[in-house]
Order: structure tokens, then sequence, then C-alpha cells
């Protein structure tokens, strides 16, 4: 059977389980709901689910759609598809497999959002396919994040407490909500800059929102990253310490020139916004290395660049110091 009869209200996510786990059960968690509500697309190998969500920015209305079976898409129901979620037994092969022979049928949707989601990737008693090096190699070469629901324990003591990252399915809901959808609608105005205000008065240490940075199909997540170097297998990249500091050092200063851009009142390319919705990580990571009042000046800095960058009332920002 082909989705050629549908063609989606709306930009969605679709959820492929590649194990005994439902994709509707993946849903669920998704929504934190126990029961799901009722579809708004429904056909023999597809059910789809509306999902309204506000975060403290901004609100959005999405599909969640549940497929069970492999089949083509029609290219208004692709184009309409900005995220995918994969769900598979990391223990056993033939999940991992599943996973796989199902590239060709995704080859025409350009997801922004590209999720490998397992319970956990051990390497006791598996495959050599599935050692964990391999998989996060397949991960980055087919630009997706790979989510553990119950991670290894030892890699969350390394994070700093006030930056831990989101894990399970929080980050999955945190990736989601993260991409700019094209039915993004910004939190009332005035909502959000008191909300800012008093981050800033009260703990610095908090001004980066809940929501994560706008991970692009380019990008990808910290923690792949991170362990993907440590990985000493084959055909794997010997990265030099001192080319990767410079490399941050660059990232930083481009990160400094778009924040002076937007606080001079200049819209680079005109997405302004975009631009530092998706340099946001880099922002928190550079502001976990401030102290004290450089660290309140530079929340300031960035609070008054997201406001100027959302078209703000300048009224609204009075008393917020951006000239540092």
């Amino acid at each position: 059977m082909s989705f050629s009869e549908i063609a989606a209200d709306c930009e969605g996510t679709i959820i492929i389980s590649c194990d005994k786990v439902t994709p509707e059960s993946i849903i669920c968690k998704i929504l934190g709901v126990e029961s799901l509500p009722e579809n708004v697309v429904s056909k023999s190998n597809l059910k789809g689910f509306q999902w309204s969500f506000t975060t403290k920015y901004y609100s959005s209305k999405i599909n969640l759609y549940a497929i069970e079976e492999k089949a083509e898409f029609n290219p208004a129901f692709s184009e309409s598809i900005k995220a995918i979620i994969f769900y598979f037994d990391s223990q056993k092969l033939s999940s991992y497999e599943d996973v796989l022979s199902w590239m060709p049928f995704l080859k025409n949707i350009d997801a922004e959002v590209q999720l490998l989601v397992c319970n956990d990737c051990l390497d006791e008693n598996v495959d050599p396919a599935l050692k964990r090096k391999n998989i996060l190699k397949w991960c980055v070469e087919n630009q997706y994040e790979l989510v553990e629901l119950n991670p290894p324990p030892e890699n969350e003591e390394e994070e700093e407490e006030d930056f831990k990252s989101a894990k399970g399915y929080d980050r999955v809901v945190e990736a989601l909500q993260s991409y700019t959808w094209a039915n993004f609608v910004m939190t009332d105005e005035k909502s959000v800059d008191e909300s800012l205000k008093q981050e800033n008065a009260e703990d610095p240490k908090e001004t980066e929102s809940k929501i994560a940075s706008n991970e692009t199909k380019s990008s990808i997540s910290e923690n792949t990253k991170e362990n993907l170097s440590a990985s000493k297998g084959e055909g794997f990249k010997t990265v030099n310490v001192d080319e990767e500091d410079e490399e941050d050092e660059e990232e930083l200063d481009l990160e400094e020139e778009l924040l002076n851009k937007v606080l001079k009142g200049e819209d680079p390319g005109g997405e302004s916004f975009d631009a530092l919705f998706s340099r946001f990580a880099s922002m928190k990571e550079k502001a976990s290395g401030l102290t004290g009042e450089d660290r309140k000046k530079y929340a300031e800095k960035v609070a008054v660049a997201f406001w100027r960058a959302m078209g703000g009332d300048e009224d609204e920002i009075e008393g917020l110091n951006d000239s540092d």
C-alpha cells in the first residue's frame, strides 16, 4: 500500500519501531499520556495523532505518525515530515538490520530531526555490528542522534550539574520541540520578557531555556560526538587537541559576532532568530565557563539579542544591559 492519498494538514514526525515496542506506545510517552487521543489519520498501516505543545517561548502543533509497515510515501506527505524516530533493540542484529532496510523508503524525506532510540547501547554479548562505536559511526554517517532511554550512568557524572542534557524520552521531546516547525507561534511577548528579566535577576545560571538548540540535519548531538571521538576502532579519525581548541575558539568568535550584529540592530540574512537559536548550545557552553558578574552580563546579552531578534518592543527590555 502507498500513502499517495495522504496529504498532511501540518508538518509531522514519523515513528517506526523495529522491535516489539509499538510506535503507539512511543507516541504515548511523547504525549505523556496513558492512552492515545483520537487519531487524525487512520489507514491500515499508518495512524496519525496531533500534538499541540507550548514551551516557555513558543507554541506549535504537529502530527505524530505511527507506521507499521514499509510503504511508498507520496511527495506531499514526504515534504510534511520533518522528523524521524526509529526504535530498535540494540541487542538484536535483526532489529538493527530492519532499521537499515527502511532507508530506501525514506530517501525522499528531508528530516531535520533524526533520532535512533534504544533502551541502552552496551557492548556485552552482542554482534560486532552492534558494538557501540559502530552504532555511533552509523549515526554520524547518516546524521542521526543516538538516544538511550537508560544510558550508562558513568557518562552522567561527567556533566556539570547546571548543564546536564535531557535523557531518555525527555531528550526525544526536547529534540522535537527545538525544531522550528512551520506553524511556530511565539508566546505572549510580555510573558517572555518577564520570564527573561526574572531569570537574570534571580539566577543567571537558568537563563538558558528548557528547549534544546535547533539541531539541524548537519549537526550531531554533543554526546554522540564525545562518544565517537573516544572510540578507537578502525576508520575513526584521530582528533588533534590543538586543532579542536582552535575550532572551538572560532565557533565562539562567530557567536560573539552574531550577538553583536543583532544587538546593533542588524539582521544577518533576515534570519537572526534562527541563527541565534541554532547556536544556543554553544552559547550555553560558554556561559558554563563564566562565573559571577561575567556570567550575569553574558546572560543579559543573550537575552537582549533573542528579544530583538524576535522583534520585541525596546521599552520591554529597559534595564537590561546589552552594551558589554
